[in-house]
This record gives C-alpha cells, sequence and structure tokens, in this order.
C-alpha cells in the first residue's frame, strides 16, 4: 500500500514567487488530511519565524497525518523542529561528490560522521527521523549504501531516496531503488523526485514497484525549479492503475482551486486530472464517440472528482456535438438545416480563435428564418479585482473608468481590491469584456458575478425589484 507524504507547504513553498500566509497554510494542511496523505512536510523552521509558528499551528491541530519538520544537519535547526512539536524531523545532507566538494567542502568521512552525530541528536530529543542524501541519484552508489545503513543504525527510520535534478528513467529507477531495497537494513523508503525531464512521478511510480514505500507530492507540481509529482495525478494513478483506495479523491480538485488562488501559480489548460482541458473534447471523431459513450474518449468518468466534460464547437466540430449543443437549448433543426449549421460553424471557425454559443444561436437564427431569444440579454455583473501589490489601485481605477461598459468603479476592502460594475449585451460580451479587463497593467485575477436581481430605495422609503 502506497504512502503519500505532501510537501506543499516546504517544497510547494520554495515554487518562485510563491508565498503562503500562516492561515493558507493551516487551510491547505486541514485539506490535506481530508484527502488522506499519510504525511504532510510543513515545513522548515530555520527559515522564518513565520514557517516555525505556521508548523507549530499544524502540528497542535491533531490531524490525523504525521507532521514532518525539515531541517540541514544542524543542532540549533534540530531545536526548533523539537519545539514546533514536529512528530518527525527530516534531516538531509548531499552525498554526491560535486556537492560534498563545490558546495559542503566535506570529505566522504566527514559527510558521515556529521549525518550520524545529527540524526542521534535528533533521536536523543524523542523525534522519528527521517534522513535525506541529496543528490542520491548522483552519489555513488556504494557511498549512497553506506551512509543510509550509518544513518539507520544512528537511528533513522526513513531515507529519501532523491533525485535532485530530475534525472532519473523509469527503468534505471527501477533498478536502483530494486538494488537499496536489497542492500539496506530495515527502513521505509521515501521517494522525492524531481520533474525536470516531466519524469517525475513514472520515476515515483516505477520505485514503488521496485519496493520503496512512499512517494513525496505537492498540489499542482510545486516546487523548485520545475517542481515534483503533482498530489492529483499521483492520487489517481494509483487508484485507477493500482486499484489504491486509501485515499479521498472527492477534495483533488477543491485543493487544486485554492493552491492556485493562494499561490497565484496557475495552472496550464492541458495539466491532467485538473487543467480546464483535461475533460474537453474538439474533435468531431471524438466529440461523436463522447456523446454516444464517454468511455471512448476518457480514461476515467470525470464524475470522480466532481468534474463536468466540456465539448468545443469550433471547425473541427461534427454534426453529433452542434445537434447536442443546440438541444442543450432546446432547439430543434432539421437533418438538412444541420447540414449548412455546422458548414457555417466551420467557415466562421476558420477566421475565428473561439466560438460562442451566441454565434451558433445567431447561425441558427439565420438558417432557420426564426428568432431563438435563448441567451440572456442586457447583464449587470459586478468584476472583481485583485491588483498587483506594486501596482497603485488608483491607476488601475483611472484605466477601468475608461472602458465604455464600465459604470462605476469603487476600491473596496477584503480579498480583492476594486469592484467595478459593467453592463453589456449578452454573455458573448461580458465574456470578451472581462478578457480586456484582466489585459490591464496591474490586475492579478478577477472574480465576476452576475446581477440577478436589482433593488433600489422608492420614493416611499419602500425597496422595489426592477430586475
Amino acid at each position: 500500500m502506497v504512502e503519500i507524504l505532501d510537501t506543499t507547504l516546504r517544497e510547494g513553498e520554495q515554487t518562485a514567487y510563491v508565498n503562503f500566509t500562516i492561515d493558507e497554510k493551516i487551510e491547505i494542511a486541514r485539506m490535506l488530511d481530508q484527502i488522506g496523505v499519510d504525511m504532510i512536510e510543513a515545513g522548515d523552521p530555520s527559515v522564518s519565524p513565520s514557517v516555525a509558528k505556521a508548523i507549530e499551528r499544524i502540528a497542535g491541530l491533531g490531524l490525523k497525518a504525521e507532521i514532518i519538520a525539515h531541517s540541514v544537519a544542524s543542532r540549533p535547526s534540530i531545536d526548533r523542529a523539537k519545539n514546533c512539536g514536529a512528530h518527525r524531523v527530516a534531516i538531509f545532507y548531499a552525498t554526491s561528490k560535486i556537492h560534498l566538494d563545490a558546495k559542503l567542502h566535506k570529505t566522504q568521512d566527514q559527510a558521515l560522521d556529521l549525518i550520524c552525530e545529527h540524526i542521534a541528536y535528533a533521536r536523543s530529543l524523542g523525534l522519528k527521523v527521517r534522513y535525506t542524501p541529496e543528490d542520491a541519484t548522483r552519489t555513488d552508489f556504494d557511498f549512497l549504501v553506506q551512509v543510509c545503513n550509518a544513518a539507520i543504525q544512528a537511528g533513522a527510520d526513513r531515507i529519501s531516496f532523491a533525485d535532485t535534478l530530475g534525472i532519473m528513467q523509469p527503468h534505471i529507477m527501477f533498478e536502483r531503488v530494486s538494488a537499496l531495497r536489497q542492500r539496506l537494513l530495515s527502513c521505509k523508503i521515501d521517494l522525492h523526485c524531481h520533474n525536470d525531464y516531466g519524469l517525475a512521478l513514472a520515476n515515483a511510480m516505477a520505485g514503488i514497484r521496485a519496493g520503496a514505500d512512499c512517494i513525496h507530492t505537492t498540489v499542482n507540481g510545486l516546487g523548485e525549479r520545475v517542481g515534483i509529482p503533482d498530489l492529483a495525478e499521483t492520487v489517481m494513478a494509483f487508484h485507477n492503475f493500482e486499484d489504491e483506495r486509501k485515499f479521498n479523491i472527492q477534495p483533488l480538485v477543491q485543493i487544486s482551486s485554492y493552491l492556485e488562488k493562494v499561490s497565484g501559480f496557475f495552472l496550464a489548460p492541458n495539466k491532467p486530472i485538473t487543467g480546464q482541458n483535461a475533460f474537453t473534447h474538439k474533435s468531431g471523431v471524438h466529440t461523436n464517440g463522447i456523446l454516444k459513450d464517454p468511455r471512448t474518449y476518457e480514461p476515467f468518468d470525470p464524475a470522480m472528482i466532481g468534474r463536468e466534460r466540456k465539448i468545443v464547437i469550433d471547425k473541427y466540430t461534427g454534426k453529433s456535438a452542434v445537434a447536442a449543443r443546440l438541444e442543450e437549448y432546446s432547439i430543434a433543426v432539421s437533418p438538412a438545416e444541420l447540414e449548412v449549421i455546422v458548414m457555417r460553424i466551420k467557415n466562421m471557425g476558420d477566421n475565428r480563435k473561439q466560438l460562442f454559443d451566441t454565434d451558433i444561436i445567431e447561425i441558427a437564427e439565420q438558417v432557420t428564418g426564426r428568432e431563438i431569444d435563448v441567451i440572456p440579454h442586457d447583464i449587470n455583473a459586478l468584476v472583481m479585482l485583485e491588483v498587483e501589490s506594486h501596482v497603485y489601485t488608483s491607476a488601475v481605477v483611472r484605466r477601468l473608468r475608461s472602458f465604455t461598459n464600465v459604470s462605476n468603479v469603487y476600491e473596496v476592502t477584503g480579498e480583492y481590491d476594486i469592484s467595478a460594475l459593467v453592463n453589456v449585451e449578452n454573455v458573448m460580451a461580458l465574456n470578451n469584456l472581462i478578457e480586456e479587463l484582466r489585459t490591464v497593467t496591474g490586475v492579478k485575477r478577477t472574480e465576476t458575478r452576475v446581477i440577478l436581481k436589482k433593488y433600489t430605495r422608492s420614493s416611499s422609503g419602500g425597496s422595489q425589484n426592477l430586475s
């Protein structure tokens, strides 16, 4: 049974330009515990007082997961881990020749002594210890075995096999972990695989097959450089391929969305499992199959993780997809009319990046000669905007006031900095306006709320519904 250690709060926060507040870290830890990860690496308390405080708060939550503090091989750092209330300390010290020579200026024997000394010290404080030989995959293998066994004898019960540069290939990872498993004293083996060649999860799965016990993940694959295995991808791979049912898959999309929000690190649309396009279909052949039986072009039902499939209509579209989209609006057309509608959609798609439902309905109106009034008109909405910290809010306000469809702009308190009241003629126009607002210099993100009803105070003092 595979174990998962999630290190979003440590490795994930080492992502360039990512910085979590203490409250955000607590929320992330709670969500990880709901998923059922075995261990949460909460940070290195020597980094800053706020990191130490976050570890202390998380350790006091009473979560089911084991809480781990990261630490260099130094007594003061190990003391801080102990003082934070962590269940375990993860001590790392590099073992490859390039790290020992260029960074640490230590011989192998000196490194061995330092590692054992600090593991024994951590054990004397009552802490469980995981030892990480940093850059393990570039370490002389005989020395790696020697240092890991010495660490185990000093008191470590877990060894983290770190592919620090992401240079492994699955077949080599399998061979290395198999050999390590055979030559190590009794302990559990963690896998910390970086994704520099896009092979992190494949390498980790190969390592598990070879006898390792635990994979390190982060939400959305955050981490140094290009990160490590993504939590959702790892959980779903083991859920569907290995029939691993110990993890709760329902919160995976929720925690991914939350991390996008608090990290400012947004997912590529084509990212597996949680990306916008993960269950989006476009080709006529694909959409025809999906409409007949989703299993034709979906590896698993998106409803498993609370997602929905989406069919894109453009020049690649076939008749089945167009008919299904028209049916969503209760628009009935004859087979001959459908043929013409599809052909006009393809012609329009040759000249447009994106087609909207309003375009499809307009074409249907032209072909059938009927007025089809199904798209809402005269839309009022509040667009909430967050401004980059280095940009004056007033500068963004001045730019927003120049937009014709923006009637009022307010500077507000709370999660967002600006609220803009907009009025547009239809959904397509709203979408286009939002895209324009997002291009304004200094706008970090937006959230749009369509107004359903509007009330104004009447002359008698009561309120009137003007929707």
